[in-house]
């Protein structure tokens, strides 16, 4: 079940009405957990089975971790073998299911590889990250084990994250399932503007440009013009996308009278690799800095006859390493991310770190240039159909086959000009507008009026759905 789409709209509205209308927040998050079964579940209801049962092993694990202290660190590296372990066998699952059909179709069962990938499990790569950092939490006296289980499951399968987020740490959500919510009026004011930027960035932006892309990067032999455009393209496509994924999940869950994690702040404006991690996917950024670099570097920093070199450039190379492998097994999301991970050690071995920005306004903008480009390329990386796709349109194809295609290619980045303004406006009118003039009104409403005028032709489904 998408967000865009009337089966949502009356799903969600039914749950609202209930939701407020249920006294207590323990009823309230049992209609919260029996709500987000039937969203989890809606493709297929046993996708719900496999969430619940790794839910209640962990919840479980962590009850025994509070009793028995001594076994705390065996119990919660159980725990996060068991996650990581489904993790890794829907990930393999979904590189191998063309040759399981295959395999299946020999033993005498014709099953289409569109089926085995229905059947396997959304979103796990979401709430394991969600239910390990509770593991680990536990673990280390930051947050104690729950005793209330419909609150602990209510806050692994919490509906409007459970496919692509925000990750939540605990003290962040399980917090608030277990205290009492009441209405207020600042619920829905916080909400709708989410909801309308989310609706207007996924339907109007997200979509369209993605019509563009979609041509470019199906090309077998792209010109070196199409394949910059095309990486511009996919540079706005992707940020829309996945942002308004955060923005609807964020406004659902502002109306449900819960506050959840911010996961964009403007990352396209980062001057360095570092800052651009900090503002972009924040939860989950934030979460391999926690449980991975962090670990990765104490241990070297700590570990006897290691060069303090080693220390520097280990912990970004793995960390990012993982967080390529996090996104897909193929070539490209692992170059992605070792890519990443190299632009950190480079930048760290020139000076330059976290939000350093320099103070000339020149060299500001000659540096955040370098970094946008860096970041395109990077996305570059992630979205082709190969390595060698990619290779081939850098080194052997021309800048363009004729003078239509350099046409065609302006009209395109023309298009994705326009629609990337209507975010840049967006971040001005909320940096600098005044409120006596009503700037915000004025875009809100002409976000409302495209937004109408596109949603026949939109498509519902989000990038990071494939995670």
């Amino acid at each position: 079940m998408s967000f865009i789409s009337y089966d949502f709209l009356i799903f969600f509205l039914i749950v609202f009405i209930l939701y407020w209308l249920t006294p207590g927040h323990r009823w309230q998050n049992i209609l919260l957990l029996a709500a987000s079964a039937v969203f989890y579940g809606w493709l297929a209801p046993w996708h719900t089975v496999i969430l619940f049962v790794s839910t209640s092993i962990d919840f479980f694990l962590a009850l025994g971790m509070a009793r028995w202290k001594s076994r705390a660190s065996i119990l919660m590296w159980v725990g996060i073998v068991l996650n990581l372990g489904l993790l890794a066998s829907v990930k393999y699952f979904f590189v191998y299911d063309d040759a399981l059909a295959v395999w299946a179709q020999h033993a005498g069962f014709l099953i289409d590889s569109s089926f085995l990938s229905i059947i396997l499990p959304l979103g796990v790569s979401f709430y394991t990250l969600k239910k390990i950092s509770y593991l680990i939490e536990v673990r280390r006296g930051t947050f104690p084990a729950a005793r209330d289980f419909i609150a602990f499951a209510a806050y692994v399968s919490f509906f409007p994250q459970v496919f692509s987020g925000p990750i939540d740490r605990p003290q962040k959500l399980l917090r608030q399932l277990e205290s009492p919510r009441v209405w207020e009026a600042g619920h829905f004011y916080n909400a709708w503007q989410l909801i309308l930027m989310g609706l207007f960035k996924k339907i109007v932006i997200a979509n369209t440009v993605k019509v563009f892309v979609d041509q470019i990067f199906l090309m077998k032999e792209p010109s070196l013009v199409f394949l910059i455009v095309g990486g511009l393209g996919f540079t706005l496509q992707i940020l829309a996308d996945f942002s308004s994924y955060t923005d609807l999940s964020r406004g659902v869950a502002f109306l449900l009278g819960l506050n959840t994690s911010e996961n964009f702040d403007k990352p396209y404006l980062s001057f360095t690799p570092s800052e651009f991690w900090n503002r972009w996917h924040m939860s989950f950024s934030f979460w391999l800095r926690d449980y991975i670099f962090f670990p990765i570097r104490r241990m070297l920093l700590r570990a006897p006859n290691i060069p303090g070199f080693v220390a520097q450039i280990v912990p970004p190379l793995a960390t990012m390493f993982l967080s390529g492998l996090w996104h897909g097994t193929g070539a490209t999301f692992i170059v992605w991310g070792l890519y990443y991970g190299i632009l950190i050690v480079i930048y760290q071995m020139l000076g330059i770190r976290g939000d350093w920005k320099p103070i000339n306004p020149f060299k500001r903008f000659a540096t955040w240039l370098i970094m946008f480009f860096f970041i395109a390329f990077g996305w570059v990386i992630f979205r082709v159909q190969s390595l060698n796709w990619m290779w081939h349109a850098l080194t052997k194809s021309p800048f363009a086959h004729s003078t239509e295609e350099v046409t065609a290619a302006l009209v395109i980045l023309t298009m994705i000009s326009f629609y990337a303004f209507l975010l840049f406006i967006k971040h001005i009118f909320d940096q600098y507008g005044s409120k006596q003039l009503n700037l915000h009104a004025l875009y809100y409403t002409f976000a409302t009026v495209l937004t109408v005028i596109f949603i026949n032709s939109s498509s519902p489904d989000f990038i990071y759905f494939q995670f």
